[in-house]
Formats: structure tokens, C-alpha cells, sequence
């Protein structure tokens, strides 16, 4: 089952979960839109849709017009964009894991090419010429300073 990002009534939410929803909204709301606009070019292309959906515009806009509906009116245009949010936030999810699985993948195969890399070629190189110059310069002057340093820090403790 899909994790999904529910809104709690009483917003308390943790930040990482109100930013997760807020990505899910954002990553959702390309294909939801995509989704409607091409649902719409389908109906004006036909001619019986078309008219329908002439006629349930105008009668939207007459009762936004009229004092009496305006309030029920807007009232379901907020309830339609809450759907088309809750709709943008499900899609975002499943687009964001399907990114997150194949970033994963992509990874995997990277660190697969360049493990072997990193052993047979720079590992040596880092003994031969890095661990030297540790040992001669930055291990005697931590033993020297900082063990000093921490050892009169912990007497005080």
C-alpha cells in the first residue's frame, strides 16, 4: 500500500512531514494538471461534452454572481481544489518513490564501478604517500598537544 501524507486536524505535524507533503503536492501537481487539461481538450473536442460543460460553467458563474449561492458556490470550489490537492498529493507520492527508487538503483550501480576503482588505484596511492606524512607530522604533534591538552581536560572533569 502507498505511504501516504495525511494532514492531522490539529497540525501538529513534524517538519519533515509537512516538507514530505509539501514535495508530494508540488511533484503531484504536474501530472495532475496534465491529467485535467488533457480530460478537458477531450471534451471540447466533442460536441455534446462540449456543451455540457458550457452550460455547468455558466451556471457557476450566474450563481457567483448571485448573493444568495455565491457562499454555497464557493464553498464547492473549495471543496474541489482540496480534492485536486489531495489528488496532486497521492500522484506526487508515487512519483517521488518511483524517482527515489531509480536514483537508488542508478547508485548501486555507480558504487559498483567505482569501488573497484577506489582499491585498485587510489587506495595505494593514499598508503603510499598519505599515511607516511601522517605518521611523521600530524600523529607527533597529537601526541605532543592534544593528549596533553585532553588528558588535563578530563582531570578537571
Amino acid at each position: 500500500m502507498p505511504e501516504q501524507t495525511e494532514v492531522p486536524l490539529n497540525g501538529s505535524r513534524k517538519p519533515s512531514e509537512q516538507a514530505l507533503q509539501l514535495v508530494d503536492v508540488a511533484v503531484g501537481a504536474v501530472p495532475v494538471a496534465a491529467e485535467n487539461v488533457r480530460r478537458t481538450v477531450e471534451q471540447l473536442l466533442d460536441s455534446k461534452a462540449r456543451s455540457q460543460e458550457l452550460e455547468t460553467l455558466q451556471h457557476r458563474v450566474s450563481n457567483l454572481r448571485d448573493e444568495s449561492t455565491r457562499p454555497a458556490q464557493v464553498e464547492t470550489l473549495k471543496q474541489r481544489l482540496n480534492t485536486e490537492v489531495e489528488r496532486a498529493e497521492r500522484r506526487g507520492g508515487e512519483v517521488r518513490r518511483q524517482v527515489t527508487d531509480q536514483v537508488v538503483e542508478q547508485a548501486r550501480k555507480a558504487r559498483k564501478r567505482v569501488e573497484p576503482v577506489v582499491r585498485d588505484r587510489v587506495e595505494p596511492v593514499y598508503r603510499e604517500r598519505f599515511q607516511p606524512v601522517v605518521r611523521e607530522r600530524v600523529e607527533p604533534v597529537y601526541r605532543e598537544r592534544l593528549e596533553p591538552a585532553v588528558k588535563r581536560v578530563r582531570e578537571r572533569i
